[in-house]
């Protein structure tokens, strides 16, 4: 049987999988745009690219269109407050007054205390579906504050447990025997 599969079936199962949250950021015509995402991966390490993923509608995606730049800033557990705004909860320049934005080689904006900033030029782009994924070879890279990674999965945000180094793990869970 060959069945379709559906949106929102695609949707939930997607909520299984846990992904860091990261604010890809660009700069056009003099304006700021960027938006909470988590289709974001490394792609290559010679040449440094990554790639990310966005939605077509978006004020962001046609921004990177034409500017042909983005910065992907990976943030800290405690940004969650950063990427609701980023994802929705302000509009526009409102959403980078909150922290300290600067640049780097690209000119797009890097969140100067996010766990690390890949700072890109896009060098090739597909569409696919509602999306475009952009590859953007890294021109130059800051490492931020220390601190562990902001998750989102399951429709939640969440944050790493080490599994090391003695710390406790979270309710419920174990060492798999381990």
């Amino acid at each position: 049987m060959d069945e379709r599969v559906n949106v929102d079936q695609f949707r939930l199962a997607m909520r299984s999988l846990a992904g860091a949250v990261n604010i890809v950021a660009t700069a056009h015509s003099g304006h700021r745009y960027g938006m909470t995402a988590t289709a974001v991966c490394s792609a290559t390490a010679d040449p440094p690219s990554v790639l990310v993923c966005l939605n077509r509608v978006t004020s962001t995606h046609g921004a990177v269109l034409k500017a042909g730049i983005f910065c992907v800033n990976v943030l800290r557990f405690e940004d969650f407050e950063l990427s609701t705004a980023f994802a929705g909860a302000q509009a526009g320049e409102a959403r980078f007054r909150a922290r300290d934005w600067t640049h780097l080689a690209t000119g797009a904006p890097v969140l100067s205390d996010a766990l690390a900033s890949f700072d890109c030029r896009v060098v090739k782009s597909l569409e696919h579906g509602t999306h475009t994924i952009f590859l953007g070879e890294v021109e130059s890279i800051l490492i931020g504050k220390k601190g562990k990674p902001l998750i989102y999965a399951a429709g939640q945000y969440a944050k790493l447990a080490s599994l090391a180094h003695g710390e406790a793990l979270p309710e419920g869970l174990d060492y798999w025997g381990f």
